[in-house]
């Protein structure tokens, strides 16, 4: 209900008036709205003005007073005034609520900010290192991935203090949704991401939030993986003849360098002889030395040598290959690798023989990006041969799932730890683990796990067979008697 105007307003000594508590309007959304008389405007028509509180206040002032936010309102009754006043001041909360979001998600401390600093810290100090064009390159993806980029987030532009829970589930949904249309669970890269937006927190923390507190992301979890794949002995050995066959009987004879280049070989066709005995080479240093996929491209001769030593048993000087990784994965070691098998050195002979002692160790006729060897047709071509391999000796229709390169690391592991019980020793199998560079830890829950529930199926197959054709249950002679007894007298 209206309220009477004072009589200070009416006689004009009194210049504004508060719309709720002097007129009296209840759909006031905010105190401190009032109308006034401006008689620098020359009009009869009264204005109104509302100075928000200064904690809620989101214009930049630099030191200065606060102005109000003031309008005509085009009527001279106040009571016309303040209803116009009142839906003047809703328009203008709205507005102000547009800009404030505006600025919140254009800000100055936004994870794009700080995606500059750590962009330009990260070229420099992966500049001319291993690989650093790949990683670069998949980092610049986590940031500007069509559609799943951090950049392309609405909380990216945030200022990074802002980022909350919601934000993070939304974006995990987003990158659910994607895998979803493809098969995966997406869990990789929840985890990338994940690392990345703590990076750059952690760059925001060391110049303007030292108090920024860790975030708490939604839980990522992975689904299960399946066993991995390899070759039982039999399918290695039918592996290895195939491939001699396509060598022309000329993949485990010495050859001279001008014999192995004159070699058939074309462009056109990788199934060509020079490319299998190259394929050859590989399949066998890799039986020997259990090399990562992503270090085949990269394998140099230089890395190869023969060594004497004195054979613990015999007491006499022997040789044997070594290789001297160069370059390895994480923070692993570099160090040498011995081969557990000891035709290994007549292989590595062979190989110095066809190719010198410097160069790559296969496929030389690809080029290798620099500081990027993983990036050439190398591990492509293996794969190429390998698959068709597998497919002309049946080996392929046996296996559950498609076979890589890897599946040659993993038979090798494999098969030498089925072959060689002695590395049940902790001691040894933290020196075969060290040696072919992975862990205890792989090679326990992939291979000795697996074999010792082989060993225990085949212990359990071999007694129950030899208790067929024994009657059950089986009764002491004394009860069989009894029973015999019973029978004559036609009791059972």
């Amino acid at each position: 209900m209206p309220k009477k105007l004072p009589e200070d307003w009416i006689n004009g000594d009194r210049k504004s008036l508060d719309v709720l508590i002097d007129l009296g309007l209840k759909d006031c959304p905010r105190p401190s709205l009032s109308i006034y008389r401006n008689k620098a405007a020359n009009t009869k028509s009264l204005f109104c003005r509302w100075l928000p509180k200064k904690e809620e206040d989101h214009r930049v002032h630099k030191g200065k007073k606060r102005l109000p936010y003031y309008s005509s309102t085009g009527f001279e009754d106040p009571y016309d005034a303040g209803k116009f006043a009142i839906g003047w001041l809703k328009e203008k909360l709205l507005q102000i609520e547009k800009e404030k979001e505006a600025e919140r998600y254009n800000s100055e401390t936004s994870y794009h900010h700080y995606w500059k600093g750590f962009w330009e810290d990260q070229c420099r100090e992966l500049e001319g290192k291993r690989g650093d064009k790949k990683k670069l390159s998949d980092l610049r993806l986590k940031w500007e991935g069509e559609g799943y980029g951090l950049m392309h987030q609405k909380f990216s532009n945030k200022s990074v203090e802002e980022t909350n829970f919601k934000d993070l589930k939304e974006y995990f949904q987003l990158l659910q949704q994607r895998g979803e249309e493809k098969g995966n669970d997406m869990a990789g890269t929840k985890k990338q991401q994940k690392t990345l937006i703590n990076k750059l927190r952690a760059e925001a923390r060391t110049t303007d939030f030292p108090s920024l507190p860790e975030l708490v992301f939604p839980e990522i979890v992975r689904a299960k993986k399946s066993a991995p794949e390899w070759l039982i002995k039999s399918e290695w050995n039918l592996l290895n003849e195939f491939v001699l066959e396509q060598t022309k009987g000329v993949g485990d004879t010495d050859l001279s360098q001008e014999e192995y280049l004159n070699l058939e070989w074309t462009n056109r066709n990788r199934k060509n002889q020079r490319n299998w005995v190259d394929f050859y080479d590989a399949l066998m240093t890799q039986w020997y030395f259990y090399i990562r996929a992503e270090d085949m491209p990269r394998l140099r001769m230089e890395w190869f040598r023969e060594e004497k030593y004195e054979c613990e048993t015999t007491k006499k000087e022997k040789s044997r290959a070594v290789l001297y990784m160069r370059e390895v994965k994480g923070d692993r070691q570099q160090d040498d690798s011995y081969s557990f098998r000891e035709t290994s050195l007549e292989h590595i002979r062979r190989m110095f023989m066809r190719r010198g002692a410097q160069g790559w160790c296969w496929f030389d006729f690809y080029n290798r990006p620099a500081n990027n060897p993983a990036d050439s047709q190398v591990l492509e071509t293996l794969n190429f041969l390998l698959q068709f391999a597998l497919k002309e000796t049946g080996i392929a229709d046996q296996k559950r799932k498609k076979l890589t390169w890897t599946s040659i690391r993993h038979t090798a592991f494999y098969l030498t730890v089925q072959e060689y019980p002695e590395l049940r020793d902790r001691t040894k199998l933290s020196s075969f683990a060290d040696n072919g560079f992975t862990s205890v830890k792989m090679l326990d829950n992939t291979y000795l796990k697996k074999l010792e529930a082989e060993k225990t199926a085949n212990e359990a197959r071999t007694r129950l067979a030899r208790r067929r054709g024994v009657p059950f249950p089986t009764f002491a002679p004394k009860v069989k008697k009894q029973m015999k007894e019973l029978e004559d007298k036609g009791l059972i």
